[in-house]
């Protein structure tokens, strides 16, 4: 029991570590690219359309771009985990750490928004391998899902008194918080070193490598069943 316990904690600050570098991601993006956010395609679906009905055809271009990378993402991660018997968390903080050193570059050639293709690409591979942490189909790239579970588990536990409800409302809060940890962590140094911040990103990569280190060697004590979930939607 104690080992089972010891293994949850360790993937729920696996996931908030995580969250922390979504925060980053998503931050950086909002802050230095004119509020675009690259973590999700709510937004840029709605931006396709629009672009699409007012005949926007520079802006098009960039819109499918990600558009494209995003669902790249998505399709890389399905095929990874179909064929590879290596855990995607380790390849997913690869990418990471890939794609702050592909933009750190890049920011010095151009500003433009296609500096961000290789963070559209990397944040929906990070969704999908955090996305059952501690058994809760949680997101650490985006917010509204996690928001919508906290809200209800909490309202939930004040009507039931139901200690599960209190402890999955804890789970998702704390997943908000290291998320906008990551979020003012960015901004900060953003506003300081602009676009050059993004190898800041590194420094809870680094975090998030010792969490995955640590979980590694929990799950090694014992066997937690996880239940198979449905990805968290935005």
């Amino acid at each position: 029991m104690v080992d089972n316990e010891k293994k949850l904690k360790t993937e729920m600050y696996l996931h908030y570590s995580a969250s922390t570098i979504g925060g980053y991601f998503g931050g950086y993006a909002i802050y230095n690219f004119y509020e675009l956010f690259a973590n999700a395609q709510t937004a840029n679906l709605i931006h396709l359309v629009s672009k699409i009905v007012t005949n926007d055809k520079v802006g098009l271009f960039f819109i499918v771009l990600s558009f494209i990378a995003y669902v790249a993402g998505n399709a890389f991660y399905t095929i990874y985990s179909r064929f590879c018997k290596t855990d995607p968390k380790i390849l997913s903080l690869a990418l990471d750490t890939i794609s702050v050193t592909a933009v750190g570059i890049l920011v010095n050639f151009t500003a433009e928004y296609y500096v961000l293709l290789p963070i559209l690409f990397t944040m929906p591979f990070q969704w999908n391998s955090f996305s059952s942490d501690a058994g809760y189909a949680s997101s650490t790239i985006f917010s509204t899902n996690n928001l919508r579970q906290t809200t209800t588990a909490f309202t939930s536990y004040l009507i039931d008194k139901d200690e599960k409800m209190l402890q999955k409302a804890k789970f998702f809060g704390c997943t908000l918080l290291f998320y906008h940890i990551g979020v003012a962590y960015v901004c900060f140094l953003s506003a300081i070193m602009q676009k050059s911040s993004i190898w800041f990103c590194l420094l809870p990569i680094a975090v998030t490598v010792i969490m995955y280190i640590r979980a590694l060697k929990a799950s090694k004590t014992t066997t937690l069943p996880t239940p198979k979930l449905q990805k968290a939607e935005q």
